[in-house]
């Protein structure tokens, strides 16, 4: 199922640059910090760029290799991937096996992108973090994304500062691309 957030989110002239998102979560709670992300980065971008949003739940994508590879695409072209999963005791298999998937394709986006995982919170072990973040982490790396993770919980909602200087480098990157094009 895919869910589209741009209404919520404040659309800018046409000219202006677009910020395409896709978020990816494990279960019902991690929906919520996902879709708050999703609205958290686009207020950020503000006047700077259009941001459109898909949102997909694991389960739903593993239905259909077709919709499975459609999704995978759409992510691989995204400025900014969002996974959140709300409890890390319980390893998704299915999200590992869409993150490789994911780094195995190739991209068009012009310059490098963001991932960002919403994870557990704090009362999740070392362990359970560790082996969550590895697989993040090595997407990250093989798809040309910069990698920044946070915990999930109630105050965070509130907070979105950790974001701020990560999407604040994206648009300045994506603006510098977008004008250099423009000089050619």
């Amino acid at each position: 199922m895919t869910i589209t957030t741009a209404a919520l989110i404040k659309p800018v002239e046409s000219g202006k640059g677009k910020l395409q998102l896709l978020s990816l979560y494990v279960d019902f709670p991690a929906s919520a910090y996902a879709r708050w992300a999703t609205v958290a980065i686009g207020k950020l971008a503000g006047s700077q760029c259009e941001a459109r949003s898909e949102m997909w739940k694991i389960d739903s994508i593993q239905t259909s290799a077709s919709l499975w590879q459609m999704m995978t695409n759409d992510a691989a072209n995204a400025d900014v991937i969002i996974v959140a999963a709300s409890s890390l005791a319980q390893p998704e298999p299915a999200l590992f096996q869409w993150l490789d998937s994911l780094a195995a394709l190739k991209t068009n986006r012009p310059v490098s992108g963001l991932l960002v995982g919403l994870l557990g919170d704090e009362k999740t072990k070392t362990m359970e973090l560790d082996a969550a973040v590895k697989p993040l982490i090595r997407c990250a790396q093989q798809t040309g994304r910069e990698f920044i993770w946070h915990w999930m919980g109630e105050s965070r909602l509130n907070d979105s500062e950790w974001l701020a200087e990560h999407i604040e480098n994206l648009l300045a990157r994506k603006l510098a691309a977008a004008s250099e094009d423009a000089l050619q």
